[in-house]
């Protein structure tokens, strides 16, 4: 008997939490159906955007001269010099915009930069075309890829007072503003 009782209590208790799920769900498609004809309402007034401020234009704030290199550095970004396995090698450097925007500058043996631009060719291979361009006063060839998700980098090679002279860029396109403007202030003795 007592068995039936706790029984009888459980589906009650069972009964009463379904109705008030099914009670929910009558009130929540009331108060979607009144949302909707309020939104349809609202989409008839007419509706103003404020204006937005104007991006600031991106400029050189700095220019920095590391070894052989002399380069802008746009407002915001950062300039290291060095490589990650020794800050102190005047044969590298880079402009950041941030860890996955920026051009590394080398300048490497004809081979060892020759060797790295063909394995950097053969690897990035996505929306793969070349490029080529003065910026400044050298005349650079190179490639542009795209890293399949919207981004883009490019490698360039050239040949400035006899020495070679190699650019990584990742999160750029070649004729990008960025491009442009670090590409041009760059200098090499």
């Amino acid at each position: 008997m007592l068995k039936k009782v706790l029984v009888g209590l459980v589906m009650l208790v069972l009964g009463v939490c379904l109705m008030a799920c099914g009670s929910d769900k009558e009130e929540d498609k009331a108060d979607k159906s009144n949302k909707d004809d309020k939104a349809t309402e609202k989409s008839d007034e007419t509706v103003t955007e404020e204006p937005t401020p104007e991006e600031e234009k991106l400029a050189i704030a700095s220019t920095e001269t590391w070894g052989d290199f002399t380069v802008g550095i746009p407002t915001d970004w950062t300039f290291r010099k060095g490589d990650t396995f020794d800050e102190n090698d005047t044969r590298y450097c880079s402009v950041k915009k941030s860890d996955f925007k920026y051009f590394d500058f080398k300048m490497e043996e004809e081979q060892v930069a020759n060797n790295q631009y063909n394995y950097n060719k053969n690897t990035y291979t996505n929306e793969q075309e070349d490029v080529s361009g003065k910026y400044g006063d050298i005349e650079w060839t190179g490639f542009q890829y795209s890293d399949g998700w919207g981004g883009y980098g490019f490698e360039l090679i050239a040949t400035v007072n006899e020495k070679p002279v190699r650019v990584s860029s990742c999160g750029f396109k070649f004729d990008s503003e960025e491009a442009q403007l670090v590409l041009n202030s760059l200098v090499i003795k």
